[in-house]
């Protein structure tokens, strides 16, 4: 079955038979912990190695995304044909891939993800960095998104602006990915309405999440703040002025476009072999996909004139 008719079969077990379904119930019954944890787990399998960014499971990473994207019925987005945007002129550094959910009103809003993680260590009984909250959870985060945003415009009440979702490589190892994707962007900079990055969004207190992007990603926020009168998270807002460079938003807030950072707290399994699918919470990165669904989706409807190149 694919991923259209199991969304659609998902809501005709949750009782949508008769009125359309509000957008947060869809929301809500298409990003669960289940789904979120299956994605998680293959992701950060010992088979993909750690998916250290130059090197075969990079690409072997990036295929797994691309099939992903391929499921939920996204549009290519680095060009015509592809997902695939290099990221240096490396041949065994992964792609970043960028998928897009077209829509015809003004502006672009990313959701966006980090896959890489890091090189096997050399010795001991657990070599693999798995990476199941870095960034394992961010990237399943990302694509139950892109799922939630195909199953609200099947039921006419998708974004109204064209979402554009980018799987980084090489934040790792300098923000590789995506200081590229700023100095070659597949659109304008400044037609981008907010970036929403998740890096890490698994581990910590209970629906509890950090959302950083000071002054500049302000409006991304206020967007966050408005959609979680619905999902009622305990947001900590601006805490760490210290992360705004600190992930894949970095580049984007430097070139003044909107955008924030959702994350957790460094944990005792950060950057190491231990950071396994067994650990994570699946509801809270459930919660703050869904949290970023709805953020996007309101967004999207409010006016938007782009801003001076």
């Amino acid at each position: 079955m694919n991923s259209f008719l199991c969304v659609v079969a998902l809501m005709m077990c949750a009782g949508f038979h008769g009125d359309p379904p509000t957008p947060h119930a869809i929301v809500r019954t298409v990003i669960t912990p289940d789904a979120v944890r299956a994605n998680v787990a293959e992701l950060s399998s010992d088979e993909m190695g750690g998916r250290f960014f130059r090197s075969p499971f990079a690409e072997k990473a990036a295929k797994w995304i691309e099939a992903k994207f391929d499921s939920i019925g996204l549009t290519h987005g680095a060009t015509k044909e592809s997902y695939r945007q290099a990221i240096d002129t490396n041949v065994e550094s992964g792609p970043n891939l960028i998928a897009t959910l077209p829509g015809s009103g003004a502006g672009f809003i990313v959701v966006s993800a980090h896959y890489d993680h890091l090189r096997p260590k050399r010795s001991g009984e657990d070599v693999i960095h798995n990476g199941a909250d870095d960034n394992a959870s961010g990237i399943a985060g990302m694509l139950a998104v892109a799922q939630a945003m195909k199953a609200l415009a099947a039921q006419g009440a998708g974004p109204s602006c064209t979402i554009v979702f980018i799987a980084f490589n090489g934040e790792e190892a300098g923000l590789l990915g995506s200081r590229a994707f700023v100095k070659a962007p597949t659109v304008p900079l400044h037609e981008i309405r907010g970036v929403f990055n998740m890096d890490m969004i698994s581990r910590g207190p209970p629906r509890e999440i950090c959302i950083d992007g000071g002054a500049v990603g302000e409006p991304v926020t206020a967007a966050i703040k408005n959609a979680n009168k619905e999902i009622k998270l305990k947001m900590r807002l601006d805490e760490h002025p210290d992360w705004l460079d600190r992930s894949d938003q970095g580049p984007f807030l430097k070139k003044l476009v909107p955008a924030v950072l959702f994350s957790v707290e460094d944990h005792e399994d950060y950057h190491k072999v231990s950071d396994e699918v067994a650990k994570i919470d699946a509801s809270l990165a459930a919660e703050v996909s869904q949290l970023v669904a709805i953020a996007v989706v309101e967004m999207s409807k409010t006016p938007f004139v782009a801003r001076t190149p």
